[in-house]
């Protein structure tokens, strides 16, 4: 299982200076617990998937204990991936490659790896209708982050939801909500610079 605190603290130890020690763990504290959270919804999720797959891969039989255990860790550490690579490595990629040009990022990155960046793929009219019908009670922000996240599944030939019952449509709801989340963090933390300075 992976140390959630201590990936935050790596994380942000050198961004977040402007802040004095005690603002700088506070911050740890809420994060960590928002990735937690993040990481427990998605393996929620990701557990129902993994043991699918694993039945109708054998048959439709139940796991037996040994099996379900090492499926439940499968999940565990699925989710813990996805949720720290996508919040903890967003933001990196543009300044670690600013030597490279827009152009030869996006040639470089496939569709799924530029979706919530600036190079994502514009979505097509009916990735927009499609993201209607998938999550038609959401927020206008959450579907506009929808859209570039289905339209680029679309474009690297990947499964998408076809409505709100889809296995896949939890998942991706998590994957939206953990961005924006993100992004609402990343401002709380701007705002505490700015009134540190």
């Amino acid at each position: 299982m992976v140390d959630i605190r201590a990936a935050v603290t790596d994380r942000y130890r050198e961004e977040l200076t402007v802040m004095d020690r005690i603002e700088f763990e506070e911050f740890v504290i809420v994060e960590t617990e928002r990735l937690r959270v993040a990481v427990e919804n998605l393996r929620a999720a990701t557990e129902v998937a993994v043991i699918a797959r694993w039945r109708a891969a054998n048959g439709g039989r139940r796991p037996e204990t040994a099996t379900l255990a090492a499926l439940y860790a499968q999940a565990q550490s699925s989710a813990e991936e996805s949720v720290l690579s996508r919040q903890l490595g967003q933001g990196r990629t543009d300044v670690e490659d600013g030597q490279h040009s827009a152009t030869g990022r996006r040639s470089t990155a496939t569709a799924i790896q530029r979706w919530n960046t600036e190079f994502a793929d514009e979505a097509t009219p009916a990735t927009v209708e499609l993201v209607e019908r998938v999550w038609p009670t959401q927020s206008a922000e959450f579907q506009v982050w929808a859209e570039d996240l289905v339209q680029a599944r679309i474009n690297d030939g990947l499964e998408v939801p076809d409505g709100p019952e889809h296995p896949l449509t939890a998942e991706l709801t998590q994957v939206v909500g953990d961005v924006i989340a993100g992004l609402e963090a990343r401002v709380r933390a701007a705002r505490t610079l700015m009134r540190g300075r």
